[in-house]
């Protein structure tokens, strides 16, 4: 059984990433104000995951690699996979 340390670790480097990615997948695929939403909620766990990485390099703790990982593909994949597409707006004709 694991005690609460090894169940802090566990969240810290595995969880945190994991909800990172689902969150920025909920972001992607919403519509509407639900997508505004979700983009607020995406960039709060992204600048979340920020300070966990920044403490986590700082400290040299085992889970650097995974945080740093993570924070890089959060950010490539928040680019790389396309949104919502807006409607484009009707020209007014005079």
């Amino acid at each position: 059984m694991l005690d609460l340390a090894q169940t802090t670790e566990l969240i810290d480097a595995i969880i945190l990433p994991l909800l990172g990615c689902v969150v920025l997948f909920f972001a992607k695929f919403r519509h509407g104000e639900a997508a505004r939403r979700a983009e607020r909620q995406f960039m709060g766990v992204l600048v979340v995951m920020t300070l966990v990485t920044l403490r986590t390099v700082i400290q040299c703790h085992d889970a650097w690699l995974v945080h740093t990982m993570a924070l890089g593909t959060l950010i490539i994949a928040s680019l790389m996979i396309p949104g919502q597409q807006t409607p484009e707006t009707p020209e007014l004709v005079a």
